[in-house]
């Protein structure tokens, strides 16, 4: 028997945790925080507690409680005996949103993970550079463990000697299984470089899992593909995202790049512009727009680390040495780097390892040059770098592109607000709202169900499940929309 169960992104965007149960086997679809159910109990300064593991999170039904799935240093510190064997056989990663991926934090490192290169340099990167937040994706570090010091005492074990590398599995493009069960890995265009879809072939049916997609941007052709591989399966189940089932306009990637570059060509002077941290494709759209108005596009230095890594890996996205590619190096600290005052060593501690490497890179940038300089740069700056613009000082003819989603919730809403004054204060208001959606609009879902023709729906990653009735029965299909709920098992095929 094969069967479905949701534990995560039902009647809500994000935070999807999907076991697939096929005969013996046992396969997670991602497994996400939920931010909207997160932000109920928690916040930045209120995060739930190392010293009591999961169970923080079970409370509140962040975590779903099953056995044999949790690491066993959060279990035994809990005085809870972990499995001796996992129970669970897979984790198959779509992609390294948070929402997607965040709560691998939690996994046993001996259940392996399927993902994309991309999507493990992507956790890579957070891991190496992240301070705080949701790590240990690629390197799980024991916690609560002791040793013997040289004075013969009790110690904390801490540093290198407490990292074990989770098992990773690399599915670029192919078909692989997972037991018995045969799975095909198909990439798709996203926000976010090395995003995938599944073809699962199950004891009772092939099932299908979108994971979050679009059709545009710089690979839309790569979902157009995966589209016709899955339309040739005759699937028993489609389980895809609805993050905007509810509009059915939107821009392109090619339209911002068009919009961005209409109003860089009338900035005389500095282009302030947000675009998220990962978007490798907004990136590019950027810095397309720098080369082609003799501009350098200026990115922070955790952007330069993900780039690098994606570099070793060989993947095609900009390269740190490009000559319309500088990096940002702040002041920190003591705020004296490049301050002849200083030794180097002085300079380079405000700074953290990981940081150090690029320093002395020839790209590097600083707010005196920019400031000097502000017609030659596209500076990219999110919220946490707005204070960056008390060096820079923006000149008259300045302006600001905002490249990010709208608000959706009230935290982003007054921080939206805060930004709209340093903006004001620094005479780059008003700014210039250009951004488009990472997901497909609901004319979009229409053609991928009509095309997949599966024998059932199950929407996730939305907050309007009920609307892919009434796309069904636009389409006139027999087709059974499943209005998912959370935790039920839902058997699937014959």
């Amino acid at each position: 028997m094969s069967c479905l169960t949701f534990y995560g992104g039902v009647n809500e965007i994000g935070g999807n945790k999907i076991l697939l149960e096929d005969q013996d086997r046992k396969i997670f679809l991602d497994f996400g925080m939920s931010f909207s159910l997160t932000n109920k109990y928690f916040d930045e300064f209120m995060q739930p507690r190392k010293c009591n593991g999961i169970f923080d999170l079970i409370e509140f039904d962040l975590l779903p409680d099953l056995k044999g799935l949790y690491r066993c240093d959060y279990m035994r510190h809990c005085r809870c005996k972990p499995e001796e064997k996992p129970n669970f056989d897979a984790i198959l990663l779509t992609h390294a949103h948070m929402d997607h991926s965040a709560y691998i934090h939690y996994i046993r490192d001996d259940i392996p993970i399927y993902c994309t290169q991309a999507s493990k340099d992507i956790m890579q990167a957070l891991d190496e550079t992240s301070s705080t937040g949701t790590t240990e994706l690629i390197w799980l570090r024991e916690s609560f463990k002791m040793y013997i010091n040289k004075k013969g005492e009790y110690s904390r074990l801490q540093g290198e000697k407490t990292k074990v590398e989770r098992k990773y599995e690399l599915i670029d493009e192919k078909t692989f299984g997972v037991g018995d069960t045969k799975i095909d890995a198909l990439p798709v265009s996203h926000s976010l470089e090395g995003a995938t879809a599944y073809i699962l072939h199950t004891e009772n049916g092939t099932v299908v899992y979108t994971g979050d997609f679009r059709f545009h941007g710089y690979k839309g052709n790569l979902t157009r593909k995966f589209i016709k591989k899955a339309a040739d399966t005759e699937s028993v189940a489609l389980i895809t995202e609805g993050t905007r089932v509810d509009s059915r306009d939107g821009l392109t990637e090619n339209d911002v790049k068009e919009g961005v570059m209409e109003r860089v060509e009338r900035t005389k002077n500095l282009v302030v512009v947000n675009f998220p941290i990962r978007d490798t494709d907004r990136m590019i759209s950027f810095y397309e727009v720098a080369k082609n108005t003799n501009r350098s596009l200026v990115i922070n230095l955790k952007q330069a680390h993900l780039l690098h890594l994606f570099e070793k890996s060989g993947i095609s996205t900009p390269r740190i040495d490009d000559e319309h590619i500088r990096i940002y190096v702040p002041r920190k600290g003591w705020g004296v780097f490049g301050d002849d005052r200083f030794p180097r060593r002085i300079q380079y501690q405000d700074y953290d390892k990981w940081e150090r490497e690029f320093l002395e890179h020839p790209n590097i940038v600083t707010a005196d040059e920019i400031k000097k300089e502000q017609e030659s740069f596209i500076f990219r700056c999110d919220f946490f770098e707005l204070k960056e613009l008390i060096d820079i000082r923006p000149k008259d003819g300045s302006t600001y592109i905002r490249s990010v989603c709208e608000p959706f919730d009230i935290e982003m809403e007054l921080d939206l607000e805060k930004v709209k004054n340093w903006l004001k204060h620094f005479g780059l208001f008003p700014y210039h709202q250009i951004h488009a959606s990472g997901h497909l609009n609901r004319d979009e879902l229409y053609y991928v169900i009509g095309e997949i023709n599966p024998d059932n729906i199950y929407p996730i990653h939305t907050e309007h499940p009920k609307m892919f009735r009434e796309i069904v029965n636009e389409i006139d299909r027999d087709i059974n929309v499943n209005i998912v709920e959370k935790g039920i098992k839902y058997r699937i095929g014959n």
